[in-house]
This record gives C-alpha cells, sequence and structure tokens, in this order.
C-alpha cells in the first residue's frame, strides 16, 4: 500500500475491530483476549507497515503523549545523561520530551502548571526541586495538576514514584578509594546539606571516615555547590583555612571538582601531587580537563530510561507506582587521584 495503513486496513485483515486492535497494539493489560490472537494482530501490524497515529490518538484519549522534563539546568552533562535516556524511551515509545529549566527565583510549581495546562504534558519527570528535604509546602499543589509526577536522582518520602542512585554509599566508595591509596586527611566539599543529594554524600564521607577509624574534622568541610564556580570559591576558602594540611578531598559533584581543580592549579598546588581529587559522577568533562578527574561513576542514561519507562508504564495503567534504587556505581581512576606525598 502506498497510502498510510490504517486500524480500518487491519481490521478488514484481521477480523477484529478497531478497538480491540488499537488495544492490542497499546499493550493495555485489561484487554482479555487470546495471546495467540494478540500476536496475529500485532504481526499484521508488522506486516503492513502500521504507524499509529499519535496525534489522532491523543484527541481520542485526552492523552497528548508528551512528557516533561524539568532539570536545574542545561549545561550540565549530568543532567543531559539522564534526559538521553528518557529521551530514548519517549521515542521507542511514541511520546515527545519536553524539557524545561527550573531558573533560580522563579516558582517551580508554576513552571510544572505551565507543562501540564499550557503545553500538555501527560506527566512530569522532575530532577530538580528546592528545599527538597523539607516538608514540600507545595505539594498539595502538585497534586492538584492531575498528572503522575516521578523524582530522578533524589528522594522525598511526600513523593510515592522515585528512581535514584545510592547517594550515601557512593560517596563512601569514593572515599573509600582515596583512603586505600593512603590518604587520612581528607576534605569535603559539600552541596547545601538542606537538600538531599548533598545531605547523603556528606553522611556517605563521614561514614568512611568513621570505618576506617579516621576522626571527623568539621574544619575540612566547606559548603559549595553544584556548579564550576562553586567549586573554585569554596577551594579557595578551604585553601585560605587549611592549606597544606589536607592530602585529598571528596568533591559532591563532576563540576564543583572541575572548579576545585582549577583552584589550585592557580595557587600552585599539584594534583595529585600534593592534593588528590575526586568528584560524584562521571561525564566527558571528567576526561576533558588536565589532569582528568576520577570518580564515582553510575549509569544516568539509565536513571532516565528508567524513569520514562516507568512513567509511561503508569500512563499506560500497567503498574500505578515506580521506586528504583540503581546500584552499580564503579570507581574510574584517572590522573586526579594518587597516593599521598611522602
Amino acid at each position: 500500500m502506498n497510502r498510510r495503513v490504517t486500524l480500518k486496513d487491519l481490521s478488514a485483515h484481521t477480523g477484529f475491530d478497531k478497538s480491540t486492535i488499537s488495544r492490542v497494539l497499546r499493550d493495555d493489560v485489561t484487554l482479555s483476549i487470546r495471546p495467540d490472537n494478540a500476536e496475529l494482530i500485532k504481526k499484521a501490524a508488522r506486516d503492513f507497515g502500521y504507524v499509529a497515529n499519535v496525534a489522532g490518538r491523543s484527541l481520542r484519549s485526552a492523552l497528548s503523549h508528551s512528557l516533561g522534563a524539568v532539570v536545574p539546568s542545561l549545561q550540565n552533562q549530568i543532567h543531559a545523561q539522564m534526559i538521553e535516556g528518557a529521551q530514548s524511551v519517549c521515542m521507542s515509545r511514541g511520546y515527545s520530551l519536553q524539557i524545561a529549566q527550573a531558573q533560580a527565583g522563579e516558582s517551580q510549581v508554576e513552571l510544572f502548571r505551565q507543562l501540564v495546562k499550557e503545553h500538555h504534558v501527560d506527566g512530569l519527570m522532575v530532577l530538580t526541586f528546592r528545599n527538597e528535604s523539607s516538608r514540600m509546602p507545595d505539594l498539595p499543589e502538585l497534586r492538584e495538576l492531575g498528572v503522575p509526577i516521578i523524582i530522578v536522582n533524589w528522594w522525598s518520602d511526600q513523593f510515592e514514584n522515585w528512581v535514584l542512585v545510592p547517594d550515601r554509599a557512593g560517596s563512601a566508595t569514593a572515599m573509600q578509594h582515596l583512603i586505600d591509596l593512603g590518604h587520612r586527611k581528607i576534605a569535603h566539599l559539600s552541596g547545601d546539606r538542606q537538600r538531599y543529594n548533598a545531605e547523603e554524600r556528606f553522611q556517605g564521607y563521614c561514614d568512611a571516615l568513621r570505618q576506617s577509624g579516621i576522626a571527623y574534622d568539621p574544619g575540612l568541610v566547606e559548603e559549595a555547590g553544584y556548579t564550576f564556580q562553586a567549586g573554585v570559591d569554596a577551594m579557595n576558602r578551604l585553601l585560605d583555612r587549611r592549606q597544606g594540611d589536607f592530602s585529598a578531598i571528596s568533591v559532591v559533584s563532576l563540576l564543583t571538582a572541575a572548579g576545585a581543580i582549577q583552584t589550585l592549579h592557580n595557587r600552585g598546588v599539584d594534583v595529585p601531587g600534593d592534593v588528590s581529587v575526586i568528584g560524584f559522577h562521571d561525564g566527558v568533562l571528567a576526561e576533558a580537563v588536565t589532569p582528568t578527574i576520577s570518580t564515582i561513576a553510575y549509569p544516568l542514561a539509565e536513571l532516565g530510561r528508567y524513569a520514562a519507562d516507568g512513567i509511561i508504564d503508569i500512563l499506560s495503567n500497567k503498574r500505578s507506582t515506580i521506586t528504583r534504587v540503581i546500584d552499580n556505581g564503579r570507581i574510574i581512576q584517572r590522573d586526579s587521584t594518587a597516593p599521598p606525598p611522602q
């Protein structure tokens, strides 16, 4: 056939009505049909080259077949990897993905509302929410939006859908890498500890010290953030206070670690000859700077894939909730970590 194959064509070929064929091709788990008949319909769709009319399907089902993803930064490679994973799932399952950056000082709830009410997304993947460790005073407003929401790469007991990596255990693993190299005076550049990821990674830092019998020194902890400039500034503050008093640094993020290394270089501190540096999460940046950065790496694209798959499954009534911890991190040792100086 030269024209577009329709459900009517498949109905004429298989003998099943159009609604049944549509539900089979959507993998509707509520449909009662013999497996051999379902496979007959799917084979006919494949043989005829049937492609679902997403626009028409959206009008009939009141779904746009579009998801929204809210990210804290469009420049951060970490978020980009998650979005790439989510995008691949959306494309394979007939969905589009709209990406929005949460601007500082703007209402995130209002951003979510715009995505749902004006851009008609069916569900939201939220990679950031300010003060997410609080009791979420905006949660009733979010629930009023009437779409499933999944939080990605963080956790709050106020949300029933989430996908994350074990930040605390990962931070402890990164610390253990430094300890195994022989370091005992280890600093930590943290994020805002009111936020989930920063607090979990700080606790992992403390766990590793305690398990190795190393005394915690609060003077070796400096609050930074998740940006390159935050790493620059925090590293300067720490050096002003404690230069020469530590041989390694565990850093809350990859971008922050890159900023810290830049400051160490500018102030004549050799990495890793004088100070070793390890970051959290991995990306192209880790291999693009000098020295290359050792990290604790997790499959971030997989995180995005699970999030998108999960929310589409919820929309398709294949599951009611999704909770997932992706616990297969690994240390990637590069040039920024080495044994301490003699």
